[in-house]
């Protein structure tokens, strides 16, 4: 004999497992189960593509250019100043929170979506103004490289106007080539040659000059130790010496 569960079970069982899938994914807000975005600051990050040899991941404080178009979500256009020509700023200061985040620990070469499903809260007043309240958003961006050698440069002189802009990246900065520094104390001080004064020396170098350079026979050997010095004195050769032979 069959028995068939009837539509008012079916129903009540379907809604039941539903109620359930937003505890089965922590990971992802209910409300991107259904395509509409994070809500707040953070945004759901879609993997679109990403490459199958990582050459270089994204960190805090590195330079990384960007490919990006920002859109609402009827499809018009916030922001494409970036679409072609990459961004290149200092990761930690992008104008929309939540994107430097999903930048964090991925390689160069990989496509990304966000979407939010409210406008988040912009870091600065006047870019607030052009993003209403309430604005479903979504940015596409590709991480196109890191400029490792920036970070070195912000060490030597961060108002260089060759390699820097002259401000921090927001919704209406005009477009620049040039990096965008964060302002943020670089995490690296003493470690990095860029880093150095006059009179100090780099945590790597040969502060002491214990390993001299070999130029041309007896330059830049280290002294002999007194034992040998004294083996030298009475005319006994040293051992693996020119004038002597390997016992």
């Amino acid at each position: 004999m069959r028995l068939d569960a009837s539509p008012a079970l079916t129903r009540r069982g379907a809604l039941a497992a539903l109620s359930l899938l937003p505890a089965l994914l922590p990971s992802q807000p209910a409300s991107a189960l259904f395509g509409l975005g994070g809500a707040g600051n953070s945004p759901t990050v879609e993997v679109l593509e990403q490459p199958e040899l990582c050459q270089g991941r994204a960190q805090a404080q590195d330079f990384v250019a960007v490919r990006y178009t920002g859109r609402f979500a009827d499809g018009r256009a916030f922001d494409t100043r970036y679409a072609a020509r990459p961004l290149v700023y200092q990761l930690g200061s992008f104008y929309l929170p939540g994107v430097d985040a999903a930048l964090a620990g991925r390689c160069v070469g990989t496509r990304l979506r966000l979407q939010w499903a409210s406008s988040p809260r912009p870091r600065l007043e006047d870019d607030a103004q052009q993003l209403p309240a309430g604005s479903r958003l979504q940015l596409e961006l590709e991480l196109v490289t890191i400029k490792y050698s920036l970070f070195g440069e912000t060490m030597r002189d961060p108002a260089n106007s060759y390699f820097f802009a002259p401000g921090p990246v927001t919704l209406s900065s005009a477009y620049d080539p040039r990096g965008h520094a964060s302002g943020l104390p670089p995490q690296v001080k003493r470690d990095n040659p860029f880093a150095l004064g006059p009179t100090e020396d780099s945590l790597i170098s040969n502060s002491k000059g214990v390993l001299k350079p070999f130029v041309g026979e007896g330059v830049g050997l280290p002294e002999a130790p007194p034992e040998a010095a004294e083996a030298e004195g009475a005319g006994a050769p040293l051992r693996g010496s020119r004038t002597g032979k390997d016992g």
